[in-house]
């Protein structure tokens, strides 16, 4: 299932690609940010703003990986 997924985005344009990954890791960086605020210690909002960034790591290396192959 995976597998078919991935080939599936790999096929869609460039651009298509980076706004599908942006919406699947960026929500689920920000709820999982939410959720573990009280266990790190901050407020909701850095707990956000930490899952925004661990999420962003997939779409980084998503590029890379892109730009590696077409480049």
């Amino acid at each position: 299932m995976s597998l078919q997924l991935f080939h599936w985005l790999d096929r869609k344009p460039f651009a298509t690609q980076i706004i599908l990954l942006s919406l699947v890791f960026d929500s689920i960086g920000a709820a999982t940010g939410y959720l573990l605020h009280p266990y790190l210690g901050v407020e909701p909002l850095i707990g956000i703003l930490y899952g925004l960034v661990a999420g962003s790591l997939p779409l980084s290396l998503w590029i890379l990986r892109y730009q590696q192959q077409h480049g």
